[in-house]
């Protein structure tokens, strides 16, 4: 079952390439579809072990869609249109045309907590994973290991409470339900659809679906995509802007590379080849080619990308578009919209404002460093070496016991304050939030693990011989003994330039969103955390 959206008829229901017959009804509309016979794609390499290489075998699959419009009970009350989808009849529908999160919005208000049998979540980080996690029986919420400050409720499944609508049901933007049915009975359902679709009993337990929700709108996107576009426009025209870019993923995990600009509008010929992702380098690239080839977002969507180049060329197998990774906060019609890792999410206002001033609060105001001319991570890392009331645990290598192996680096310098700093350049080839996990893990292991803080302990002791500095072993536990997590201090140094239109420091919005779930997991071992932007010099 979907909705159709208000203002939207039968005939915007389909894709511009639906072959759907319409049938003659006693009421609704009904429109089907017979595919025609072919063969499957897997026939011929099964016919080379037949004795006559000449079995005959044939896909054909039947589909339809029948609308229903319904009239809700009360004076003054609107008529909605409903779409039943059968066999692949729902491949056909055009989903802007129809309600989001129709199905969830039911299935949240109709199923108790402890009754779900299935969710499938979105986790948004640097890199957004996607999963389904499934009960054998019915379990509760908690069960299902839903992170509410970052996890995107997708589909939810499982047994209504009431049980006359639906034996079972899950929903997304389509409503899946089983329930005995016949053609007098489908009105009532629609209604008591209509009903839960707009009730407010998922606010109890299932609030946190309307903290960050996906843009689905086809016309909002391109509103949104034209904003952005407007934003690229100024910025080759010499205006200040704040859109940036991040990459969503690392491109290498094994080393790092030069990576170049690529797509219509570019200059040909051999490439320059940045060991960065900067906006102001693509906006340079793109200056100085032929900006005006480009028509509009949905051109730049399709064609830009960054690769990897070598010798002034691009390599094609290691390449990702250019959108994906662009990032830009705007507030619209005064809703506040985020662009990240090629998607537009709308953020309640309310969350937002609450996860920025937990930034705020790990922000500090004096950084271990103001700014850096370093190009990269190891070069401010070679720079922060010289100062002597820090020691250098680059590359350091310490296993918990019982995960021989696992190389686990405690952090990048250990500070006479008993500060553990871990660095990142956030223009690097690897995601901001890898270094809020680095954190935990390590602040985990120094806490509950006494094979991991002997390790680092004497490691400590080699690094400060081999560079003149003394007194650091000092500051950690020996082996017998357990820190006290108070005494320390988690620090994260994060490599940035500055916002071009605010020319303020800071970071992606979903940055800080994974950031202050990890900071959290980490004061509640007991520790202080800290994030200390470094001004990266142009």
């Amino acid at each position: 079952m979907q909705l159709l959206r208000s203002g939207k008829t039968v005939d915007d229901a389909f894709r511009a390439k639906s072959d759907f017959n319409e049938e003659a009804t006693k009421s609704g509309r009904l429109f089907t579809d017979q595919s025609g016979s072919s063969p499957p794609g897997w026939l011929g390499l099964v016919n080379e072990f037949t004795a006559d290489g000449e079995l005959k075998l044939e896909n054909r699959s039947c589909s339809a869609v029948l609308f229903l419009d319904v009239t809700l009970d009360g004076a003054g009350a609107k008529t909605r249109t409903f779409a039943f989808a059968f066999g692949g009849g729902h491949h056909a529908l055009d989903p802007d045309a129809f309600e989001r999160n129709f199905g969830l919005k039911i299935a949240v208000n109709s199923i108790a907590r402890s009754n779900l049998k299935s969710i499938d979540l979105a986790t948004l980080e640097s890199t957004s994973f996607q999963k389904r996690i499934q009960a054998s029986r019915k379990a509760d919420l908690q069960g299902f290991g839903i992170d509410v400050q970052r996890d995107l409720l997708r589909l939810a499944g499982g047994v209504p409470t009431d049980t006359s609508f639906a034996s079972s049901l899950a929903g997304k933007d389509a409503l899946t339900f089983t329930s005995k049915l016949a053609a007098p009975d489908i009105e009532d359902k629609c209604k008591r659809a209509l009903k839960l679709f707009v009730a407010k009993d998922y606010e109890k337990d299932f609030k946190f679906i309307d903290l960050i929700v996906p843009v689905k709108d086809r016309g909002l996107l391109d509103e949104l995509d034209d904003l952005v576009f407007a934003e690229i426009k100024g910025m080759v025209a010499g205006n200040p802007s704040d859109l940036h870019l991040t990459l969503p993923e690392i491109i290498d995990p094994e080393a790092m590379h030069d990576i170049g600009y690529f797509g219509v509008g570019f200059h040909s010929g051999a490439k320059t080849g940045y060991g960065e992702l900067a906006i102001e380098d693509y906006i340079a690239e793109l200056a100085g080619g032929r900006p005006g080839d480009i028509a509009d977002m949905a051109e730049l969507r399709a064609s830009h990308e960054i690769r990897v180049v070598a010798d002034g060329q691009g390599d094609k197998e290691r390449r990702r578009r250019l959108y994906d990774c662009f990032v830009y906060e705007t507030v619209h019609k005064k809703k506040t919209y985020v662009l990240f890792s090629g998607e537009w999410y709308c953020i309640e206002d309310k969350f937002f404002a609450e996860v920025e001033k937990d930034y705020q609060a790990l922000l500090s105001t004096t950084p271990i460093r103001a700014s850096t001319t370093a190009k990269n991570e190891q070069k401010l890392i070679e720079e922060m070496d010289a100062d002597m009331n820090l020691l250098n645990l680059d590359k350091v290598k310490a296993s918990p016991a019982g995960a021989a192996g696992a190389n686990l680096e405690p952090c990048d310098f250990l500070s006479r304050n008993k500060e553990f700093i871990h660095l990142k350049d956030g223009h690097g080839s690897a995601p901001i939030s890898h270094l809020w996990n680095q954190g935990v893990v390590a602040a985990e292991s120094f806490v509950r693990d006494q094979t991991f803080r002997k390790s680092m302990r004497d490691a400590a002791i080699k690094r400060q011989k081999l560079k003149g500095k003394t007194g650091f072993e000092a500051l950690l536990p020996d082996g017998r003994s357990k820190p006290v997590p108070s005494d320390y201090k988690v620090v994260y140094g994060i490599m940035r330039h500055p916002y071009q239109r605010s020319k303020k420091m800071g970071l992606p919005f979903f940055s800080k969103v994974s950031l202050r779930a990890a900071a959290s997991r980490i004061q509640l071992m007991g520790y202080a955390v800290e994030v200390h932007l470094i001004e990266k010099a142009k």
